[in-house]
């Protein structure tokens, strides 16, 4: 499959949305659905809510608006910490869904699965004051059947109406629904420019916040910025909380 690297800055993803918004099919998944044409943007937030948050700010300056997953599980952020629910407020206030990312933690019962959801979508709606009914997979495994998975008055993002599952896909593998995606600092499915984008009639986007920064890192620096940002997240947060650690804040950073 012809892979298409790429360095992830803010102005290459504008170039992005405007390519998408020139087609006229841009969609979210509940007016997607029933479309014989669609595009949908959605992002998949891993490591920061921050640089998702800095995404949509990106988006709303274009005026386009898509769809946020976010994980209630994760080891890199607290998703209903007050400072990580006020940016989601903020997106929301935007036009941006909220939905769920739900991180299978190595479940593999399609029934335990879809339990989970249906416990962490209520989780969310009621910690977030809002109604999340919308989901996708963290790194889904074949064996969950994760496509099938059905909850009354939610949305899958793998469901068939908005994803086709195949095993092995090739430039030449026909599909219901073309899936792009940038993982790895990679264009695996395809580039989306308009091109591409007028080409297939329905169209998923994956997009991961985290890549994505005003200067465009590439794959190596993108990691060293983002162990920075969380290093002075840390910082900052054992500063408002401890007077002990104001003490000796300057000694730790070598500042004094």
């Amino acid at each position: 499959m012809n892979q298409i690297e790429f360095l992830p800055s803010f102005d290459e993803y504008r170039k992005i949305l405007r390519a998408i918004q020139a087609t006229g099919k841009c969609c979210d998944y509940k007016t997607a659905k029933g479309k014989d044409k669609f595009i949908i943007m959605r992002h998949d937030i891993e490591f920061s809510i921050d640089r998702a948050h800095a995404l949509s700010l990106v988006e709303s300056e274009e005026n386009f608006q898509s769809t946020y997953f976010v994980q209630i599980t994760n080891n890199s952020y607290n998703a209903l910490s007050r400072r990580n629910v006020a940016m989601l407020h903020d997106m929301a206030d935007r036009g941006h869904q909220i939905g769920l990312h739900y991180h299978l933690n190595g479940q593999l019962d399609p029934v335990t699965v879809r339990d989970g959801v249906r416990d962490q979508l209520r989780i969310m709606s009621e910690m977030l004051g809002m109604n999340i009914d919308t989901y996708s997979f963290h790194r889904p495994v074949k064996e969950v059947y994760y496509y099938d998975i059905s909850i009354p008055n939610t949305i899958n993002a793998y469901s068939k109406d908005f994803f086709t599952y195949a095993e092995n896909v090739t430039d030449d593998t026909k599909l219901e629904v073309k899936y792009i995606a940038d993982s790895k600092h990679r264009w695996n499915y395809g580039y989306p420019d308009y091109e591409t984008l007028m080409k297939y009639p329905k169209i998923q986007i994956l997009i991961h916040p985290f890549s994505w920064t005003p200067h465009g890192y590439d794959n190596y620096q993108n990691f060293v910025s983002l162990i920075d940002e969380k290093h002075t997240e840390l910082i900052d947060t054992l500063t408002d909380e401890f007077q002990r650690f104001r003490e000796v804040r300057g000694r730790i950073l070598g500042q004094e």
